[in-house]
């Protein structure tokens, strides 16, 4: 019974942090510079840590040792996770992004619990106002300026075809199947699939026009272009380009967080055929880098990979 309790009480404190990181003063529109509610250090580290020392800290009577300090605060933590993927207050990309920072957070969390209540005599009223840590420390970073960590993911692949017709595909991709995007990460955990990809002329020069799934629709201004050999683009996303529930609003392409900078096909004859290079720029910033980059760099790489596949089969059966 009490340890029904205590996983009640975790989860309804991890749920809780959720919903009041939601509020001002933790969230806001008007500091675009700085870091806003869930995606605050405050909530994504202390908030599994404070949870993980609780949990072992409310287990104190029944002497816990080193495996329920490291696993027994994932259980309330996978259940307010749980809860805010049931309440729709999270969607899929950000719950498989933050679960890793997460559990990692809460095991710390339960190891510090730990050498507290052997170490030191740690009253209830301490208890309590560790609980109140993660608010705290929130409102001071929400006036923290956010870092622009700007990185480049460079993959390559052979091709068994002419760079005439690989450069025609990138210009003019049209009824893409998620079948021929399959294998990449993103789209599994719910980044819209590309639907087309086709060059047009503009009245400032050409311009790529993507249309992705879920009414996905942007532009890529072309800033170099050589004929079968190399082109580069940057990105242009207008207010309506992402409709709502198109993509969680913490990992939005062009928002506060992330961004996408350019893209580069590089095209060279080889071997009979294409190698064909993509160098993607894009931009993190959030106060805890150290992980987003992380998966930044995964997310990227893993899409990178995927559209030169695509490539590959589309050219190759042409």
């Amino acid at each position: 019974m009490k340890k029904l309790y205590l996983f009640a009480f975790g989860a309804a404190y991890g749920l809780l942090m959720r919903v009041v990181f939601g509020f001002a003063p933790f969230f806001h529109t008007e500091y675009m510079g700085a870091a806003s509610g869930p995606m605050l250090t405050s909530f994504v580290v202390l908030v599994p840590l404070v949870l993980g020392i609780y949990t072992v800290y409310a287990a104190r009577d029944d002497a816990p040792e080193y495996g329920y300090a490291i696993l027994a605060p994932w259980a309330p933590m996978f259940a307010f996770v749980g809860g805010t993927a049931l309440l729709l207050i999270e969607g899929s990309i950000c719950i498989v992004m933050a679960l890793p920072i997460f559990m990692i957070s809460a095991s710390l969390g339960g190891l510090l619990g730990l050498v507290l209540i052997r170490n030191v005599k740690f009253k209830s009223s301490s208890m309590n106002a560790l609980l109140m840590l993660p608010l705290l420390s929130g409102y001071a970073e929400t006036h923290v300026a956010l870092p622009q960590q700007i990185s480049q993911s460079t993959e390559t692949i052979h091709i068994a075809a002419r760079p005439e017709v690989v450069w025609g595909l990138i210009n003019h991709a049209v009824d893409i199947q998620p079948a021929e995007m399959s294998g990449g990460l993103a789209y599994m955990i719910g980044v819209p699939y590309p639907i087309e990809a086709v060059t047009q002329p503009g009245a400032a020069g050409r311009v790529r026009k993507l249309r992705w799934d879920k009414d996905v629709r942007f532009d890529e201004p072309i800033t170099a272009w050589e004929e079968n050999r190399y082109i580069k683009w940057t990105y242009d996303f207008k207010p309506d380009s992402f409709p709502a529930g198109a993509l969680d609003d913490h990992v939005l392409i062009g928002g506060r967080y992330f961004d996408l900078v350019d893209t580069s096909y590089r095209l060279q004859p080889e071997a009979g055929g294409t190698r064909l290079d993509i160098v993607v720029s894009y931009r993190v910033s959030t106060n805890f880098n150290w992980y987003a980059a992380w998966w930044g760099r995964v997310l990227v790489d893993d899409s990178a990979n995927a559209i030169l596949r695509f490539y590959k089969r589309r050219s190759e059966r042409a």
